[in-house]
């Protein structure tokens, strides 16, 4: 009799432990967004500045991913000009590990050919994203 008990209780749990096995051992609800992977790497984009009205220029750059460190970030708007220097006219510093940041100013427009207005990212001093050129009202030749 208790060998037929245990047979019984040893089928039973041999039924059980494929569903164990197979259950995850945490699962978010269907539909929820789960937490950002600490894993993910860090990225970091400069974003094409946009027009803030005329003869004006914003950008943002941003830091996204769990393997982003505090750092100091900078972000710098330019005048892409032909045959001279490119002319800064925007520029924000802060120090965080992840976020965005935002610059905005009055475009660099003098007697010269502006080719576009570009953003570029700076991390700890050093340059780490650079956007595409923008054509804006009142900053582009």
């Amino acid at each position: 009799m208790i060998k037929n008990s245990l047979r019984g209780i040893a089928a039973a749990a041999l039924l059980v432990l494929p569903a164990l096995v197979a259950a995850p051992a945490h699962s978010a609800p269907a539909g929820t967004p789960s937490e950002p992977s600490r894993s993910l790497p860090c990225t970091n984009t400069a974003h094409v500045p946009v027009s803030d009205g005329f003869g004006r220029a914003r950008a943002t750059v941003e830091r996204r991913g769990g393997g982003c460190g505090n750092a100091t970030v900078e972000i710098r708007i330019w005048s892409d000009v032909a045959f001279n220097p490119d002319k800064e006219f925007g520029y924000n510093k802060q120090f965080f590990s992840v976020g965005s940041l935002d610059a905005a100013g009055a475009c660099y427009n003098a007697i010269v050919y502006v080719r576009g207005i570009y953003s570029e990212m700076y991390v700890n001093g050093e340059k780490v994203a650079e956007s595409a050129r923008a054509q804006l009202p009142g900053c582009s030749s």
